[in-house]
């Protein structure tokens, strides 16, 4: 197994999990866990997305919000706005999306997820090579929600979101928070935050480093948003819930970091991998 950080260049990787069916290295450089082996045969079970299903109008809510918070960034965006929605599992980020009057699209590894979105009239598609089955520049807004942790290969995964979106088009994505106090202080213990199908587990800095040297710009996080098609209610609750997040992140006590990115309008010369020493 190549030992070279796949953000910072550093040849110094350590063991950090290190079973049979479950192996994981950790950048003492950059913090970065990457490097994990994918089980052979590991498959979603076919209850994976029923949880899912049975909360799926607070997901729906949920949704609501996160889209929400990033409207403003697509206010120059010609109507419909154009999203695609990457592990979409049964539909809530889609079915908030239509309720915002976009033109949503799905794509997920399950073909369960699909039958289920296919049943609600929500458009889903199923790809498991990773390859995107759309043309370039194609979205206003990609979302992946919990994704880019299963990754084989983060940095060409990046690659091909950004060649969905159009030309000033934004991404914005959630993954596990390696500084996360909890997992910090448990480790390898913690088996929940460290399932064998998360490649990689990142912080904000170097998961932010290695999508600006892929292209993107990284913009600034939104507390607030567009509520403007929220009722009273819930943009009260709207702002409960950005609030409390953002104080748990900021006291590393949230699971998830969340980062919202822009394809420049031009495309910019790749920053070069840093060396090791």
């Amino acid at each position: 197994m190549d030992h070279t950080c796949e953000n910072c260049g550093c040849d110094g990787l350590e063991k950090f999990i290190d079973q049979p069916n479950h192996q994981l290295l950790h950048c003492p450089q950059c913090d970065l866990f990457q490097k994990g082996v994918l089980e052979s045969g590991l498959v979603y079970e076919e209850d994976y997305h029923q949880g899912y299903a049975s909360r799926l109008n607070s997901k729906i809510r949920t949704a609501l919000i996160r889209l929400g918070s990033i409207k403003p960034y697509l206010s120059s965006t010609t109507s419909p706005i154009r999203m695609l929605d990457i592990g979409c599992s049964v539909g809530a980020t889609l079915s908030a999306a239509s309720r915002l009057g976009w033109q949503p699209t799905g794509v997920d590894v399950s073909q369960r997820a699909a039958d289920i979105c296919e049943s609600r009239g929500v458009d889903c598609r199923v790809v498991h090579d990773g390859e995107l089955p759309f043309d370039d520049g194609t979205f206003d807004l990609v979302t992946n929600w919990h994704v880019i942790e299963h990754v084989l290969d983060v940095r060409q995964t990046l690659v091909e979101w950004q060649r969905v979106l159009k030309p000033g088009g934004v991404m914005i994505l959630e993954t596990p928070d390696a500084s996360y106090l909890k997992a910090r202080i448990m480790g390898p213990r913690y088996k929940k935050f460290w399932p064998a199908e998360h490649l990689y587990t990142f912080n904000r800095e170097n998961l932010t480093s290695i999508m600006s040297s892929e292209g993107f710009e990284i913009l600034p996080s939104r507390l607030l948003g567009g509520w403007a098609t929220l009722n009273p209610a819930m943009t009260g609750y709207a702002l409960g819930y950005r609030s409390l997040r953002a104080i748990q992140r900021r006291l590393r006590l949230c699971k998830s970091i969340e980062i919202c990115c822009r394809k420049p309008l031009r495309a910019a010369a790749k920053k070069s991998r840093p060396i090791a020493a």
